[in-house]
This record gives structure tokens, sequence and C-alpha cells, in this order.
């Protein structure tokens, strides 16, 4: 089922609806309306198109072809074929021979990967180039030749067939691990061993290293044809002229004779239970599952629609009541769910699942049921449901109030869910106005009843995935199924929601400050405002997301000023405390009294500063200061509930096993700390140095003086209701005048170039190589742009030159960065994995790539850079966050983001021997950590 999208994110605008009216949903074997925005044609050749005007964002558009062809499709001496095709419709086209393709797309700023990418699945491969220029005819024509090339024209060539054979492996080689493996071995009982438990999609390393050509090209031209395709393009295009084209390009590809029939892969039914005990090395905790499959009956009626809320509510329910257990304390369980939801296509599942330490899973599996029968017995209560109605309707008119805004990406998803599962899409005002009539009508009893409606006999799988120990006794089927029946026969008490809903937030009524001093931004269509406490408000007017509304509130000083001692008590208040609640209300009491309410607000205290932020509608802006108010004057620490948070942590580390992860993490922590007494590993110690009470104390000094914080506050609000609420809530916080600043602590970053090569017990053969860069430099806007552009044009040479010409690798991450506090420090994060016989002569490709970055820079790799950025940019303005970082960052560095030379004069004028020098600057002076990580040989372990 994949309908939670169109329920709760509107898609489409206000158009012609036979729904349009209130009270027109008495016939529920209706079927749910088309959006009649959507143009949407079948060609004689049977290739389906949908087209889509959308200006968000504008003057981009994005392009898909969406096959109904997967994985399930494959013989076996095709296994991961279908994935394999994936990757090679990147390798050469008719009209784009060799990287071509990738090279056109790269000259127009549209970034593989991030912006050109695929993938492939069990039921279907889609391919998408997103966020591209729309301004340009050519390159609207020469994007729908890409489509039109993927439809039918891959030229399959043996040679970058065989290169692409290093490449699979690596992304093989890359995905194994613990879960990888425990999938594995659940899929057969999972899907009773249908064809879904023989095809993982990266499919068999055997076959991907040695099929013949001839085989992948049988697969293309067996189910890459035009009945099982769809063409999407969703942007700000005119849609005749762009329907026109791909009527003419696409009505040329011819209809495939005899085609063989595209077949519903089916799961077989089994009445008895079917059972899987799957334990490896590197698991930690035991993870009981019972899963009961069911054929998927959606028909696209008013009905169906109506069930998937009310299923949709049952799952929202009964996971709130296990977040209550959690808050409350010590569950029996480390994790506990219920949920009924989608498999695979065509079939869903209801899963139970429980997690416990090793010897508890009884316990936990009982405690999980038993919340089952709990509502199988008595039900849910009527409050729960009336909160979570309320929470809902608030979604939907939230929703239907922004939806000339959604997304051109969340257009093309709900297009393809259509063409792939036939779920309709009705457009905005049918989903407000089927929402707003049928969700009052659900009532407590259909809700309660989808427990046991769920819970059938048939189609059961039980799964155990444990940690492999000598020992260790597993919990059987048998054993299982003892649980059940016993928890059935027992007396299970009703829940009781005991939260008063008329509880009011604050416990008392703030006496307000004033504002005495105005300032006008006129470069910013800002104003800020000096209140009587000292705080700062910053305040703009924005609506490039209606109805919304945000805050931050930032100080500086964080940590810094603190002994290092005290870091466990701070990583604490972050961790922790927002599961205290807030005022006089703890967790669970809170999300009940803020129901139908959107405001919502956080706190972090960071290295060298803290902050809160918030977000609401226009029309919660009182709860939400309220609520920001309330992070300063009224915040909640409750021992009972550390100490069980406490009480979890120690059992988990007691419980915790190494695996190769988080031997990894910590090796590579431990050497770029480099003795740094400030950077703690999470252990014993950690644990037994967190005090609550100072804890309390830390986030109090932290959190006590409006006037050391500036708020800025950006959205969809006027000024004149705003004003008055900022002088109540913002202008009543204590202000004591003074402010602070960070506290440098030094660079403990390893000096020089130190190489470190470390063996890992591990069960898979992969290695990882890292490298990080780092050197203090001068700031300038300069230095920091053609430092971003010199990450990105590596990205480029390490994608040519170690991805697709060595096929070493599945990919060289290349993360630049740059931070001006407390020093302005550069740093080049450069990783990959591979295989272990091969990862010093990769690494030797990476420091070559290094050199010649300093003496030659391309300028068509400049070209492509430049051009991404830019698109990136022009794009970030129409965003209500834009102006938020634009008037935090002028506060905090007194620099003007709006400004030609903060980012356009720059990008405007770079030159291949600026990025040449850049590069060259900064690694004279670099300091590296240089470490390779190998499996430990099995004779070491």
């Amino acid at each position: 089922m994949h309908r939670f999208k169109l329920l709760f994110i509107f898609i489409g605008v206000i158009g012609f609806s036979p729904f349009a009216n209130a009270q027109q949903f008495t016939d529920l074997s209706q079927q749910i309306p088309f959006d009649s925005s959507i143009r949407k044609g079948v060609l004689p050749n049977g290739l389906t198109y949908y087209i889509k005007h959308n200006e968000t964002p504008k003057q981009q558009a994005s392009y898909y072809i969406i096959h109904n062809v997967g994985a399930v499709l494959e013989t076996d001496a095709q296994n991961g074929l279908a994935h394999f095709l994936e990757h090679m419709a990147f390798n050469g086209t008719k009209t784009f021979p060799g990287k071509s393709l990738l090279n056109m797309l790269e000259n127009h700023g549209v970034k593989f990967g991030k912006d050109a990418n695929a993938y492939t699945s069990q039921n279907e491969t889609v391919y998408n180039i997103s966020r591209v220029p729309s301004t340009n005819p050519k390159l609207i024509d020469s994007c729908l030749m890409v489509l039109r090339d993927w439809s039918n024209s891959l030229t399959l060539d043996t040679k970058e067939i065989d290169a692409e054979r290093g490449v699979i492996t690596e992304e093989w080689r890359g995905k194994q691990g613990a879960n990888f493996r425990n999938q594995a071995k659940l899929r057969p009982t999972m899907y009773n061993y249908s064809i879904y438990s023989e095809r993982d999609v990266i499919g068999s390393m055997d076959v991907v290293k040695n099929f013949s050509p001839s085989e992948l090209r049988t697969f293309y031209h067996d189910w890459y044809r035009t009945d099982l395709q769809a063409i999407v393009i969703v942007g700000d295009i005119d849609v005749d002229a762009v329907e026109q084209q791909v009527i003419k390009l696409f009505s040329s590809i011819p209809v495939v004779d005899n085609p063989k029939k595209r077949f519903f892969a089916t799961i077989p039914d089994n009445k008895e239970p079917l059972y899987a005990l799957v334990t490896d090395k590197e698991n930690k905790n035991m993870e009981l599952s019972l899963l009961i499959r069911s054929l998927n009956k959606y028909d696209n009626t008013l009905a169906n629609l109506r069930e998937f809320y009310i299923s949709k509510i049952f799952n929202a329910l009964i996971k709130g009541r296990f977040q209550e257990i959690t808050q409350k304390g010590r569950a029996p369980f480390i994790n506990g769910s219920i949920s009924y939801g989608a498999l695979v296509r065509g079939y869903n599942a209801f899963r139970i699942t429980a997690a416990s330490s090793p010897g508890n899973e009884a316990r936990a599996f009982e405690a999980v049921y038993t919340e089952l029968q709990r509502v199988i017995k008595h039900g849910f209560t009527q409050t729960e449901l009336d909160r979570l109605k309320t929470n809902i309707l608030v979604a939907e008119e939230n929703g239907y109030i922004k939806r000339d805004q959604i997304n051109t990406e969340d257009y093309c998803s709900s297009i393809k869910k259509h063409f792939l599962n036939q779920i309709s899409i009705p457009d905005a005002e049918f989903s407000y106005q089927f929402a707003k009539e049928i969700i009052p009508t659900i009532t407590v009893e259909e809700v309660s009843a989808m427990a046991s409606q769920f819970l059938t006999s048939n189609n059961r799988s039980y799964s155990v995935v444990g940690p492999e120990k000598a020992g260790l006794k597993a919990i059987t089927l048998k054993e299982m199924e003892d649980v059940i029946a016993k928890v059935e026969k027992k007396e299970i008490a009703p829940y009781v929601d005991n939260t008063p809903i008329d509880a009011q937030l604050l416990s008392s009524t703030p006496t307000p400050g004033t504002i005495i001093k105005e300032k006008q931004l006129p470069e910013f269509k800002a104003i800020e405002w000096t209140l009587s406490n000292g705080a700062k408000v910053v305040y703009r007017f924005a609506d490039y997301q209606k109805n919304s509304v945000a805050l931050k509130a930032t100080s500086y000083g964080g940590a810094s000023i603190y002994e290092s001692k005290d870091i466990p008590s701070i990583g604490a208040i972050s961790n922790y405390a927002d599961s205290f609640g807030i005022g006089q209300f703890n967790g669970d009491q809170y999300k009940k009294i803020m129901s139908g309410k959107s405001a919502n607000s956080k706190f972090s205290i960071d290295p060298n500063g803290e902050s809160i932020s918030a977000t609401s509608t226009p029309a919660d802006i009182e709860t939400m200061l309220q609520l920001v108010y309330m992070r300063f004057e009224e915040p909640r620490f409750d021992k009972e509930k550390f100490n069980n948070i406490m009480f979890r942590n120690y059992k988990e580390l007691k419980s915790q096993v190494r695996n190769p992860q988080s031997i990894i993490k910590d090796t590579l922590r431990s050497i770029e700390a480099n003795g740094n007494p400030r950077s703690w590993m999470f252990n014993k110690k950690y644990l037994d140095a967190i005090n609550f009470n100072r804890m309390q104390e830390i986030y109090k000094e932290r959190f006590s003086n409006a006037s050391d914080f500036t708020f800025f506050i950006v959205g969809d609000i006027d000024a004149a209701t705003l004003k008055p609420l900022v002088e109540k809530y913002i202008g009543s916080i204590k202000g004591t005048g003074v402010t602070e600043k960070w506290v440098d602590h030094g660079n403990y970053f390893p000096k020089g170039h130190n190489q470190h090569r470390v063996a890992v017990p591990m069960t898979e053969q992969k290695a990882t190589a890292l490298l990080k860069i780092k050197a203090e430099a001068k700031y300038s806007r300069e230095t920091v742009v053609h430092h971003t552009i010199l990450g990105s044009v590596l990205n480029l040479r390490y994608n040519e030159n170690i991805r697709e010409k060595e096929g070493g690798t599945y990919g060289v991450r290349v993360m630049p960065g740059a931070t001006l506090i407390p020093k302005t420090n550069l740093s080049l994060d450069i990783t990959f994995d591979c295989d272990p016989q091969k990862v010093d002569y990769l690494k030797t490709l990476v420091y070559q790539e290094l050199d010649n970055i300093q003496k030659k820079v391309l300028q068509s790799d400049l070209d492509k850079v430049v051009l991404n950025m830019k698109k990136n940019s022009e794009n970030g303005r129409e965003n209500n966050s834009y102006w938020m970082t634009a008037l935090e960052w002028y506060y905090n560095s007194n620099e003007n983001m709006l400004k030609p030379s903060f980012f356009d004069e720059i990008i405007n004028t770079v030159t291949t021997k600026d990025i040449e020098k850049a590069a060259a600057k900064f690694l004279k002076k670099a300091d590296i950590m240089d470490v390779i990580i190998v499996p430990k040989n099995n004779e070491q372990s």
C-alpha cells in the first residue's frame, strides 16, 4: 500500500471535481477521481505519458521514465541483471554514446547521483533527470531524447558491460553486513519460498561477474518495451508543447512482437506457520517478529480509501501506546511495535515485533502481544481517537492551504504509484473535502476491530534474529505460540487515558515586556525589535511557504565554556531532556494536550553555542511563542524518567556486541581526537559521568538569559499580529544584560601526514579508505566558495577515474567543509569502500588526483560544477529557510548573503587557475589523517 502521501500531502490544484461540495460521499462504491490538471495519455504502441505544469520550483522540470520491470522477471541465469541494466542506461545510448549522456546533463548543471539517477526494485525500475532548467527549449528536447533512448535505444556495448561488472561488485560489497546477511536468511519464510525469496535485486555475484552480454540484451529486449513504460514530465513547462513532442518522439517506437506476459509475482498461502532462526556474530539484540501476509484488495473506490484511513489511524494509535509505555520507564522490551502496511506489490503485512536482550525475548514478546490483546479485548478509547482525528484534520487543512506549493518531485512520486499500482491521484479539493466529511464518521469500534481483522491464522511467518553466541538458546516456534496462547487467555486491564484535555500549557500568565527600540533592515525587508529585557527579535514576513512560521533563537557559548568533565552531562541534556516533557507535563501528557496544534519547539546545545527553534502555522503562533517562553522559564527535568533512561543505557552497554561498524567508528574517533580530553567514548565511564543535577544546572545557565539571544522569526505572519505576542512571551523572559562568547580549546587534530592501517574482525571482505584533510585558513568568501568548488571537481574526477575507468569502487565520497568558529578551518573528507586487494592501489589514485588538481583543473569540469551551484543558488531564495539563514548569518558574521560579492560575483568570475591555486594553498599546509580499515585474517580473529 502506497497511499499515505496521497492522503496527507495534497497533490494538485483546485479544478473541477464532482466532489467539490461537502456531503457528496454517500455512495462509497464510486471511484476516486483523477486529478484533471495532470495530462495523461496512452500512445498506440502502449506507452503511457503524464505531463503536469508546476512552478515549485520555478524554471525547472523533472523527467522520469518508469518501467514496470524488476528483479522478479529475471531467470536464474539473469539474477541481478535488472539492476545491472539500470547501470548500463548511463553507459551509452544511440543518441548519447559512452559517457556523453552524463556529460550533456552535467554541462547544463544536472549532477549525476543527485539530479540524474535511477533505482531498481523487485517490481520496478525508475530513471529520473530532476531539477533541470526549463527555460532552454533545446535542453527540454535533449531530456526527452534521453528518455526516448532509455526506452528503446541502449547500446549495451560489450566493453562497457565488462567495465561495469566491477562497479556492481563493489556496490554489492558495500551492502555487506549483518543486516544484509540477516535479510537473505529471512526472505524464504517471509515470502514463503516464492520468487521474492530468490531475488534481492543486487543479484548473484557469480552471475554479475560471468554472464554473457547476450543474456543482458535478451532481458532488455524482453522487458524494456512501451506497454510496460510510462513517461513523466512535471515542472515549469508548456504542457501542450511538451505533449506534442512526446507524441512525435515516442510514437515511433515499435511494438514488440509476441511480448512475454508481465506476470504478477504471487506468494503462495501457508496454513501452517513458518519459522526462521537467524544468528550472526554482529547481531546485538534478540529481535522477534510475527508477520501475517494478506492480499492487497485495493480497488480505487471511496470505500477502500475510507478503509485506508482506518488502518492508518489504527497504526498511529497503537504506535502512541507503545511510545507511552517507553516514556513511563522500564519496559520489558528494548523496542516494540505493531503495524499494518505494504509488503511487496499486491501484498500487505501485519507485523508484531519485539526486541530484547538475549534471554528476555519471551517476556518482551509477551509484553508486545499483550498490547495487541488489550486493543482486541477493550478497544481504543474515544479520547485517543478524537485527538488523532483532530491532528489529521489540522494536517489536511494545512496541506490544502499549501496546495499550490507541492514540489515537482512529490507529483512525480504520486504519478509513479498511479502507473505501477493503479492508485488514483485526486486533486486537493477532493482530498480535503473527503477528509473533512469522512474522518469524523470513523468510529472507535471500527478502528479497534482492525486488530482482530489483521490477526488471521493463515500466512503467518515467525522469525528470531539474534547474536551468534555459544550456549545461547533462542526461543522456538512452539514457545512463541505458547506466549500467544497464554496472553489470549489472561485477564488484561483496559487502557486508561487520564490526561485532562482542557489543561493549559502555561502554569501562569507571564508579565509582558516592551519593545524599546525599532530598527529597519531594508535590504532584508526585515525589522529588528529590541526588548526591555535586552533580547533582540528580527522579523521578516515571507510566504514562500504559505501558512508556515519559523523561529530560531541563537546565542554563543555552548559546551565550550564548560570543563571536559561536563561533556557527558551536556550530551545527556541534548539526548534525554526532550523526553522529560515541558512545564508541568511529562512527555506523554504534553503530546496529548498539543492535540490539534501545529506548534512545536526544540533546543540544542552545540560545541560553541545554543539555540531554540520552533515552527507553527499562523493560527498557532501564540502557542509556539508560549513553548519558546517555556524553554527558558519552565523547562522540565524528570528524575524518574532520567533513572529509567540510565538503567536502559547501562543494560544495553552490558549486552553490547562489538561489530565492525562500531569498532571502525570508535577507532576513527580515537585517532582524530588525538588525546583531546573533550572527546569522550561512549562507555561506562561516560555514563558514570552523567549527573542529573548538573544537567539541570547547565541547561538553566544556557537558557536563563534572553539578553544573550537573538530571536529570528520568518514566515507567513503580519507584524501587527506578531508584535504584541513577542512582547508578551519573549519580552517576559528574564534577561541579565550579560553576553557570552565561545572558548577556544585548541586544535587536537593530528599534525602532519599520519597513516594508520587497522585490521578489524569482519565477515565480509571489504576495505575502507578514509582521508581527512584539514588546514587553517584566513577567512574570505572566495576561500570558502573556491574550496567548495574544489571538492565538487574532485568528485567528478574520482567518479570518472576510479569508479568508471577502474571499476574499483561504487563511489568515492568527497565532502568539502569549512568551519569559522573558533577559527577558520577548511576540511576535505575522502572515503571509499573496495576489495581489500585493491585498496592500496586505489588510494594512490586518490593522491594522484590531489596532485593533478593543483596543476590542472579542466575547464569542462569547472563549468559543470559552476552551473550546478548556480542552479541551486537561484532556487534557494524562494524559500523561507533561505531568509532565516540570511538573517542569522548577517547577525553572527556581519556578512550580507544578498550581496553579489557573497556568491554571484565569485562564481561568475572563477577560473581554473583559481581552483588550482586554492588546491595548492590548502594542501600545502594541510594535516592529513590517512586511515585504511582492512579485514583481520581469520587466523588472527
